[in-house]
C-alpha cells in the first residue's frame, strides 16, 4: 500500500530512500490532516487505523497498541484504487522537543497481513 500525507496543506510523499516525509508542527498546533491510501490489486483491505505515536509502530492485538490516540478506525472494505481519509488533531502543548509520527495499521484477508507503517513524521518545534 502507498500512503500520501498532506498536513495543513503540504503535501508530500514517502521519499525514495524508504523514509516517510518529515513535517514541522507547534505545541498546541491544530493539524488537518488528509492522507491518501492507494490500494494496490493484489490486495483486500478488510480494516484500516491512523493514530499518532511516539516512534513505534504495532503492539496489541490489532497493531493499535502504539497508538495514542487513534485518529481513525475504518471497518470498511477498501477496494483497489485510492482512497482519502481526513484526520484532525491537536499536538499536545508540553511536545516541544520531541517526535511523534502519524501510523496506520491496517489488515488485509487476501493475502492475509496485519501491517504497521509509519506514514509521517511531527517534528514539534
Amino acid at each position: 500500500m502507498t500512503f500520501i500525507a498532506a498536513i495543513n496543506g503540504k503535501s508530500a510523499a514517502s521519499r525514495k530512500d524508504g523514509h516517510v516525509p518529515s513535517y514541522r508542527v507547534e505545541p498546541g498546533e491544530h493539524l488537518m490532516m488528509r492522507v491518501t491510501v492507494i490500494v494496490p490489486k493484489h490486495l483486500t483491505v478488510t480494516e484500516l487505523w491512523f493514530g499518532i505515536s511516539t516512534g513505534i509502530v504495532g503492539g496489541g492485538q490489532n497493531g493499535t497498541g502504539s497508538m495514542h490516540p487513534i485518529l481513525v478506525h475504518y471497518r470498511q472494505p477498501l477496494s483497489t484504487g485510492s482512497h482519502t481519509f481526513g484526520l484532525r488533531w491537536h499536538v499536545p502543548k508540553r511536545r516541544s522537543g520531541t517526535g511523534l509520527d502519524l501510523v496506520t495499521s491496517w489488515s488485509s484477508s487476501h493475502p492475509p497481513a496485519n501491517v504497521g507503517q509509519f506514514v509521517a513524521q511531527l517534528t514539534v518545534n
